[in-house]
């Protein structure tokens, strides 16, 4: 039977919080959930840490700070956020190699168990893939500093966002427009099968979930079906996303039988993957943008 954690140990692994308050202000909660995020990113990447996990949480700590800046957006004034948005682009863009490389090869396991190919026809190329990871990590190394120190210059930004202005209007407007351009870009997407503008959408939907748990607390049913919705076609795109990846790498692999098939394999896969994530966004996507926040009661 697995031993319950220990307090200490429990408070170290939550995660933090991601959401406003009922009776919080709004400027002064999104300030302090910001803070939240680079804080458990920097703790997370704390002795140059550059195992998968911690990677993928900082990674994703970034995303929802980004997040968090677009709501703010209307009323903070370019310098600053165009200050923030700098940082933490650099910061992402250092941790990337590391996530894509380790996503690989658990992209490949899987597709090989999906496909039920035999691992050891595969394994010269799980080898590659695998040292690739490795030595992006001994690179990741001496990345990481500069990683946690743009953070922590951001971090520090943080407080001094003048967004006294900032309403609940502001914030509607903000998802409203996201929630418009995933609309219109998912248009697009049903008639263009260009990987980029996918990519776009998948980002687009990313930007409305992390909107939604924000401002969670103050949908009908604290945004549960709207969240959960979000998550599966974000889920559907993301696998698009993996598998887009290993197939960058696996065209400028040395030719074989086994790299070949694996590439077929995988370009069969892609489209019926976007066709699943567009269909389901399609259903997502029915009501228009003006009726779709006329719920939220902020």
């Amino acid at each position: 039977m697995k031993k319950p954690q220990s307090k200490s140990k429990a408070a170290k692994s939550a995660k933090p919080r991601l959401y406003l308050r009922h009776g919080e202000r709004i400027r002064e909660g999104l300030k302090k959930i910001a803070t939240l995020q680079l804080d458990a990113a920097v703790e997370g990447l704390r002795g140059k840490n550059v195992s998968p996990e911690p990677v993928h949480h900082a990674r994703t700590y970034i995303k929802k700070t980004r997040a968090i800046l677009q709501l703010a957006a209307p009323v903070l004034n370019s310098e600053d956020r165009d200050q923030m948005r700098s940082l933490l682009k650099e910061a992402a863009q250092k941790l990337s190699p590391l996530r894509d490389s380790e996503v690989q090869v658990m992209s490949l396991d899987l597709i090989l168990e999906e496909e039920r190919l035999n691992p050891e026809d595969y394994s010269g190329i799980r080898s590659g893939l695998a040292d690739i990871a490795k030595q992006r990590r001994l690179n990741g190394i001496r990345q990481i500093p500069r990683v946690v120190a743009s953070m922590k210059k951001a971090r520090k930004k943080i407080p001094d966002w003048d967004i006294g202005s900032l309403d609940a209007k502001d914030l509607r407007r903000r998802i409203r427009r996201t929630y418009r351009r995933g609309r219109t870009t998912l248009e697009l997407c049903q008639f263009n099968h260009d990987p980029d503008l996918f990519h776009s959408w998948r980002k687009l939907l990313k930007q409305l979930w992390y909107s939604i748990r924000i401002t969670g607390k103050f949908w009908p049913d604290e945004g549960t079906k709207l969240i959960g919705n979000l998550e599966m076609i974000g889920e559907m795109a993301g696998r698009e996303r993996d598998l887009t990846l290993l197939l960058e790498t696996l065209q400028h692999w040395p030719k074989s039988k086994t790299t070949t098939h694996l590439i077929n394999v995988i370009r069969e896969r892609l489209p019926v993957l976007r066709k699943n994530a567009i269909d389901a966004g399609k259903s997502f996507y029915e009501t228009r943008p003006k009726d779709f926040v006329e719920s939220l009661d902020l």
